[in-house]
């Protein structure tokens, strides 16, 4: 049985952060980060965890910065308690 964690490209950190998800479909609502890389975080919500893999979403900070930057990403992986995210790079 491989162990998932080494398959991972990027180191996990664990950071607790707020955040505002939203999407297509999905209304805006603040939750919490878990853990961040750099290439992706995980996200806690029942919400994200009910969401098909492949989903994409908008991630912005909800710490009080002014205009934080909207980033745009995609449900990589999900359990019960939230979801991996991927970063997309717009490469335009």
């Amino acid at each position: 049985m491989t162990d998932y964690r080494e398959q991972r490209k990027h180191q996990r950190l664990s950071v607790r952060t707020h955040v505002f998800v939203s999407g297509d479909n999905i209304t805006r609502f603040k939750t919490h980060t878990m853990d961040f890389s750099d290439g992706g975080l995980f996200i806690e919500g029942k919400l994200l965890a009910s969401l098909p893999i492949n989903t994409l979403i908008k991630v912005q900070s909800a710490e009080g910065f002014e205009n934080p930057p909207e980033l745009t990403a995609r449900i990589a992986w999900t359990n019960n308690y939230g979801a991996g995210i991927e970063y997309l790079v717009d490469a335009g």
